[in-house]
């Protein structure tokens, strides 16, 4: 049975208030521990494609970019690429992986590497700092992201099984 237009109003709504609670967690709460910042907010995008599709991915991925930009990284890399791991997250798993958690897993892994990869490439492009002292930052970053990678996946789903898929096969 196709979703209602309030069906998806609902779904959006419980997407955007999870995407909220995301970002409080990540800036607000791990943000002020003596720990690397995780970046969760790449993985709640991916989590969007994962779960409901390559479209809703791109889309969700976009408010996920704009929100991170609100809160201090780079504006127009996030939109784009946070737009574009949920498309590819999205295509992935609909052709290639499961539309599960191995699936956001893989697709997690790969978003979390290229943007760690992208952030020490172009700080060592324009000779910010040695090599050394940015993976001195990276390998953290990436490893709290990595590890809070589930329940961020689980926050997501939350919304895609009760709230309906938008995404039909």
């Amino acid at each position: 049975m196709p979703m209602t237009r309030r069906d998806i109003i609902i779904k959006w709504t419980a997407y955007l208030l999870t995407l909220w609670l995301v970002a409080v967690v990540n800036y607000y709460v791990l943000g002020p521990l003596p720990i690397s910042q995780p970046l969760l907010l790449p993985i709640l995008a991916v989590a969007g494609g994962t779960l409901e599709g390559a479209s809703f991915g791109a889309v969700y991925g976009m408010v996920c970019g704009a929100v991170m930009a609100g809160l201090g990284h780079l504006s127009p890399a996030c939109l784009i690429s946070l737009s574009a791991f949920g498309w590819i997250a999205g295509l992935t798993t609909q052709y290639a992986l499961r539309r599960d958690v191995w699936g956001h897993l893989i697709c997690s892994v790969a978003a979390a590497l290229l943007w760690e990869l992208w952030e020490v490439g172009h700080r060592l492009l324009a000779h910010l700092a040695p090599l050394e002292v940015l993976l001195r930052v990276a390998a953290p970053e990436l490893l709290w992201t990595l590890a809070l990678t589930l329940p961020v996946y689980w926050a997501g789903r939350f919304c895609c099984v009760n709230y309906g898929r938008i995404y039909h096969e």
